[in-house]
């Protein structure tokens, strides 16, 4: 079995590149989840098209307000990386 492929939206790039750099590493490290199993990597966020994701990253080794926000496309075995939240 092939494993998935990782992509960004517009939103998802821009978010990346203002993340900080511990959030940009915990990203990485987050995406090689993804590429395993994006359907276990986070939790179904309830909207209206489905098939959207959130997860809760844990950086610089502690638990952070960083989250993603991830589609998943079974067909395409792809996920696109739709946004990264910072906060508060």
């Amino acid at each position: 079995m092939t494993s998935w492929s990782v992509v960004y939206s517009d939103t998802g790039r821009i978010s990346l590149a203002t993340a900080t750099a511990e959030e940009r590493t915990a990203v990485v490290q987050f995406e090689k989840g993804l590429c395993a199993d994006p359907h276990a990597a986070g939790e179904i966020y309830p909207d209206r098209v489905g098939g959207l994701y959130t997860a809760l990253l844990t950086v610089g080794g502690r638990p952070a307000w960083t989250s993603v926000l991830y589609r998943v496309d079974d067909a395409a075995r792809e996920v696109l990386v739709v946004a990264l939240i910072s906060g508060p």
